[in-house]
């Protein structure tokens, strides 16, 4: 057999085919392959994540029954607006039991949210400094939610130890129930 022209083509094609094959046909498949297994990953660190979130439903039960319980709880401190009398009784009552004097009380607009209420009250007390911190630290044991947003105390030159306290007692209660429906 000889070896021409023909058969040196003949040879060179064969030899072409397969490094054609690798750059038009296996290249662009490991391209598509590697893409593939990079989604792969993606998805499945995804998954992880998905499970170790439902994991945690698991417990969200129990903690929205946690947090009922602790708005129950709050709810109990609001006393319904009707009630508002009676917190005061008791405000003036501890500030009876310690001596002090009120000078002035003034109310403010009522402050309305979507399910509780604000009362502001201004007030004026003088009395003894110790008097005075006792009535806080009752007030602070009341059964109901209260907040005092500020004061401002001024020593009397009158006698020793006596002072002036110029504050805002804010007594929370239950809001409008169709109000808090609206919202």
């Amino acid at each position: 057999m000889q070896f021409g022209l023909r058969e040196a083509t003949f040879v060179l094609l064969l030899l072409a085919m397969p490094v054609a094959a690798y750059f038009f046909v296996f290249q662009p498949r490991s391209t598509q392959i590697a893409e593939a297994r990079g989604e792969i990953s993606s998805k499945q660190a995804k998954l992880k994540e998905l499970e170790a979130a439902t994991k945690s439903i698991e417990d969200l039960g129990d903690e929205i029954d946690e947090l009922r319980q602790a708005i129950e709880l709050f709810e109990q401190k609001l006393p319904a607006q009707r009630d508002v009398e009676v917190v005061l009784r008791d405000v003036w009552r501890l500030a009876a039991e310690n001596d002090l004097t009120p000078k002035s009380v003034r109310t403010d607009k009522i402050v309305a949210s979507a399910h509780y209420a604000e009362l502001p009250i201004k007030m004026t007390i003088i009395g003894d400094f110790s008097g005075f911190y006792t009535f806080l630290q009752e007030l602070e044991k009341l059964p109901r939610i209260t907040r005092t947003p500020s004061m401002k105390l001024k020593k009397l030159d009158k006698q020793e130890g006596e002072m002036q306290a110029d504050m805002v007692l804010s007594i929370f209660f239950e809001g409008d129930k169709r109000q808090a429906s609206a919202h």
